[in-house]
């Protein structure tokens, strides 16, 4: 017995043994566990943190960031992001037994139908159907005020509170106030909040911010807790703009398209309409406007244009070739030859390279015989004795031509890459297009190809290009880089960034400046440009009248004496100037379109109505000049279908086009 007795002891010593064993074991290794778990609370904390909170997620729910408003330089909103709501239907709470009995389908079921007009049968259905689904969509970007009624019902103590399973899901629509207002300029926007074209493309990161989120989870206690991870907005683009002028030229620019709507052919008054407005002194753009426009909030909307039988025989390609010349910004992707625009620039070269002094007198007998062409002056029996500023007032080829002699291929080519023409202006938008393919060098110019360059034919440029150049020969010499965009804020109003205009380079002095506006003064008062001015104010500029090419049966690009691009450009007033305006009209639905007093019209209606609200007082005398002349140019009592002034055209005629070799690519 005793035996028996010492064997259990000693068993029970070894169980024993082993059971302080397997509790030490146990022990250490809870100690390493808890050490390991206090390492890593100190070192990647967070990170868990964030993992268990993402393993324990009840619900979560994106919050849209609203993106940031483009803006005028005065503050009128342009372009703005409105909010909208999602109509959702969580079907598993609507569904939900309470006590044995669904409580909540009826009262949000008429609710539903009765402040949004849904359909019951749709919305039984889908309870029915898929009683479990939490997201489901009975609406899209509805306005606040048309769920402010269900909220009032949900709120209501007696009625609303068995209105369950219904919640409304934010987010933003871009809206466009003045709907087609700057069009090309704004751009518009897609899904995404993606910027396609003008402002909104060029600033889109800026407009956009950061999605924020919410998170619904539930926490040690069992209990539904909420984080939520808030969203940056965009910050706001103000841009020089300025809505009242921009207003004033579209207005403008849409009733010339209608005084010719139908006249000549059929169609709109003209194939192209365009105008640049800018600060001379700091080549700000105010205004920049074309048509045809379109749209902003309905951007492939072509109904203004074209019927419904018409949309509907029309391909795709088609349809998307009308698109891209719609959203297209003809004044930063149209390239075309400048014509007589160009000429003070070519007068501008000569004066600051010293070949010319001011007091040079020229005979014009209508024609110059130039590398084995005769090219013919605009008015073929000749001019007669020009001084440059007579040059300038009428326009006379054969006197530019005979300055070119002088200035010579270095000198021309090396100032049209000094007033930039051919490069990008690097304005701040998007899709600018550059000419320099269409620009002679001094290796491929000979004499025929100077001698038309110098009026302004066989190259091409940009609107942005000339009225860049342009400005920094009536401000002093000044070449400024255009922009559109003079402030960046945030959603509070407070300056992130200042963006001032920033001087590139001096293009002439101030003394051959002065000659120049002297010069321009001269063409508006007594030359081809005296449709433009308006009564009381000085005025310089130029006229510009460009034959366009078409292609013939060979495929070869020609002039077309048939088709022409009209334009004006200048400033008032003539000293120290405030406002520099240019204008293009492609094409004029006119019998004659060689003529640009066309041009002058629209301009001269846009300056009566501009200057006085840019407070630009009169600095001359009333003579009654052009005087009660509407857009079309006749007097407004007595309206008839062709303007009463017929400026001298100042074009080449189209058999004196003069073929250079190497320059085929020449296109609008």
């Amino acid at each position: 017995m005793s035996r028996r007795r010492k064997s259990i002891k000693k068993l029970s010593n070894r169980m024993r043994k082993k059971l302080f064993q397997v509790f030490f074991l146990i022990l250490i290794a809870v100690c390493v566990l808890i050490g390991r778990i206090i390492y890593i609370q100190m070192t990647d904390g967070d990170k868990y943190e964030k993992i268990v909170l993402s393993q324990q997620e009840y619900s979560s729910q994106t919050v849209p960031f609203r993106r940031g408003d483009i803006v005028d330089s005065k503050g009128t909103i342009l372009a703005t992001s409105t909010d909208v709501y999602n109509v959702i239907l969580d079907c598993s709470v609507v569904t939900a037994e309470v006590g044995g009995e669904q409580k909540y389908i009826e009262p949000t079921v008429a609710a539903l139908v009765e402040c949004f007009g849904f359909d019951e049968a749709e919305i039984r259905e889908q309870l029915t159907k898929y009683p479990d689904k939490m997201y489901y969509v009975l609406a899209k970007q509805l306005p606040y005020e048309e769920i402010q009624k269900f909220e009032e019902l949900k709120a209501d103590e007696e009625k609303g509170k068995n209105i369950k399973g219904v919640w409304f899901e934010k987010e933003y629509i871009r809206n466009y106030p003045y709907e087609t207002l700057a069009s090309s300029l704004l751009g518009y926007t897609v899904s995404g909040n993606v910027g396609v074209g003008g402002i909104e493309d060029q600033y889109n990161e800026t407009l956009n911010g950061t999605d924020g989120r919410t998170y619904g989870y539930l926490n040690d206690d069992s209990n539904f807790e909420t984080t939520v991870k808030e969203a940056v907005n965009g910050q706001t683009v103000v841009s020089t703009i300025d809505v009242n002028i921009q207003s004033i030229v579209e207005e403008k620019m849409q009733e010339f398209n209608e005084a010719y709507a139908n006249n000549y052919r059929e169609g709109s008054g003209s194939k192209h309409i365009a105008v640049i407005v800018a600060d001379p002194n700091t080549n700000e753009i105010l205004a920049m406007a074309k048509h045809p426009n379109f749209n902003n909030n309905d951007p492939r909307d072509l109904s203004q244009y074209y019927s419904e039988e018409e949309l509907e025989a029309m391909s795709d390609e088609q349809t998307l070739e009308i698109l891209n010349d719609l959203w297209n910004n003809f004044c930063i992707t149209y390239t075309y030859e400048p014509g007589s625009t160009a000429k003070p620039l070519t007068v501008a070269c000569g004066l600051e390279t010293g070949v010319l002094t001011g007091g040079e007198v020229y005979e014009c007998d209508g024609v110059e015989h130039v590398g084995g062409h005769d090219i013919h002056c605009v008015n073929r029996n000749g001019h007669g004795t020009e001084t440059i500023a007579d040059a300038l007032a009428d326009s006379c080829n054969d006197a530019l031509m005979q300055m070119s002699y002088r200035i010579g291929t270095e000198n021309f080519v090396k100032y049209q890459q000094i007033f930039n023409i051919g490069l990008k202006t690097n304005i701040d938008l998007p899709g600018e297009a550059r000419t320099a393919s269409l620009i002679y060098t001094e290796e491929t110019m000979d004499a025929a190809s100077l001698a038309t360059n110098a009026f302004g034919q066989n190259f091409n440029v940009t609107m942005v290009q000339m009225v860049s150049a342009y400005n920094s020969l009536v401000n002093g010499g000044s070449y400024y880089l255009p922009h559109v965009v003079k402030a960046i804020t945030d959603e509070n109003g407070n300056t992130v960034e200042e963006i001032k205009p920033t001087l590139l380079r001096q293009t002439i002095s101030e003394t051959t400046s002065q000659l120049m506006i002297q010069f321009l003064e001269d063409t508006v008062n007594a030359g081809t440009g005296k449709a433009a001015k308006v009564d009381g104010y000085s005025m310089c500029g130029k006229t510009g009248t460009a034959e366009k090419f078409v292609e013939n049966e060979n495929g070869v690009l020609v002039r077309d004496e048939n088709n022409y691009l009209i334009s004006f450009i200048g400033s008032v007033p003539a000293e120290n100037p405030e406002v520099t305006i240019y204008i293009i009209i492609d094409e004029p639905n006119v019998e004659d379109q060689a003529h640009s007093s066309y041009a002058q019209h629209v301009v001269r209606e846009i300056l009566e109505e501009l200057l006085p609200y840019m407070n630009i007082y009169p600095d001359e005398e009333l003579t009654g000049l052009n005087k009660d002349l509407d857009i079309m140019g006749n007097p407004i009592s007595t309206t008839t279908s062709a303007p009463v002034d017929t400026i001298e055209q100042d074009t080449v005629p189209s058999d004196d086009t003069v073929p250079v070799e190497g320059n085929d690519d020449t296109q609008e």
